[in-house]
């Protein structure tokens, strides 16, 4: 739910719904992977759902993303690629600089 409600506040602070969808995934997907890093290297495990699926998960929207690509006068496939191809940068990006500031407890 308080995936759900982030998201709802980002739609507010940006209304385009394309960008709003758009932002909202690729902040989700860097917030996992730094969750999953830290969780991995601080030897969390209690959280992983409730943070990865519940918190991540309803702060993405893969559903608003397939209105947007099928939906006549939305943004189209060019959208749903975009978000695809950004999403796999940022998790690449995401996972890179995590890994080189989040130490292993030690």
């Amino acid at each position: 739910m308080l995936g759900t409600l982030t998201r709802y506040a980002l739609a507010l602070a940006i209304p385009s719904s394309g960008f709003g969808t758009l932002a909202a995934n690729l902040i989700a997907v860097a917030l996992a992977m730094v969750l999953m890093v830290f969780m991995e290297r601080r030897g969390i495990t209690e959280l992983r759902y409730l943070l990865l699926p519940g918190y991540c998960g309803g702060l993405s929207t893969f559903s608003a993303v397939t209105y947007e690509a099928v939906a006549p006068g939305e943004a189209g496939l060019v959208f749903l690629f975009l978000n695809l191809f950004l999403s796999l940068i940022v998790v690449v990006l995401a996972l890179k600089l995590a890994r080189r500031f989040i130490r292993v407890r030690g």
